[in-house]
């Protein structure tokens, strides 16, 4: 009888680690850790549009774009690990064109645009592997103004952004034709937007002080 209990309780016993271990990763996985490593003490990041590159964005709906080879971007990513990749490094300003070199649209239009005041970006990212990290962009709001046959154009763009790449050798933030993006409102703008329509936003930026993210 005593045998028999010591048998009973020994099972018991071994359940219930292999329980305990089996928890223990899983719980681990769910948990699975991102760092970042960032040169810069402040914790800050600026980056421009890669040489030779220009910032592609296309309205879906009227097939018409905006090309930009001028595009600055600037925000914080601090050193540490953290739990998860959501938000991993934020983008508090960026522009694209100026008054100097602005974007060319159609029909002889020309483009400047920017983050909208208060707006954060997030960068969020989702896997790892051989030192790329994939993700999205989330929180985007931006307020672009261009000279067009009509006038002045206004229109705000907002949403997120799909099919998002951040290299560690190279320092390269490359958005692959994201998706997700919306017109919330354009204002004289002879047809070339239209509030509702869809928007595609494809670039490569070269992070001066390149990062380091890794992750399990």
């Amino acid at each position: 009888m005593r045998n028999t209990l010591r048998r009973a309780l020994f099972a018991t016993t071994v359940a219930a680690a292999a329980f305990g271990f089996a928890a223990t990763s899983a719980s681990a996985t769910a948990l699975a850790q991102w760092t970042v490593v960032n040169p810069n003490a402040n914790g800050t990041f600026t980056a421009q549009l890669k040489a030779g590159t220009v910032a592609t964005l296309v309205d879906t709906n009227t097939s018409q774009q905006v090309d930009c080879s001028v595009g600055t971007a600037s925000g914080t990513a601090p050193s540490g690990t953290y739990s998860t990749g959501v938000g991993i490094a934020k983008i508090t300003a960026a522009a694209w064109g100026s008054a100097a070199s602005p974007c060319p649209g159609p029909l002889g239009s020309n483009f400047t645009a920017a983050l909208a005041s208060g707006a954060t970006i997030s960068i969020d990212a989702s896997s790892y592997s051989g030192g790329i990290t994939s993700g999205s962009l989330s929180g985007v709001k931006v307020n672009l103004t261009g000279d067009t046959i009509l006038g002045t154009c206004k229109a705000v763009i907002s949403g997120s952004v799909s099919n998002v790449t951040y290299n560690n050798a190279t320092g390269e933030l490359d958005i692959n034709t994201g998706t997700g993006l919306k017109v919330d409102s354009a204002d004289n703008c002879s047809g070339l937007l239209n509030a509702g329509d869809s928007a595609t936003f494809d670039a490569t930026y070269k992070v001066a002080a390149p990062l380091t993210i890794t992750s399990p």
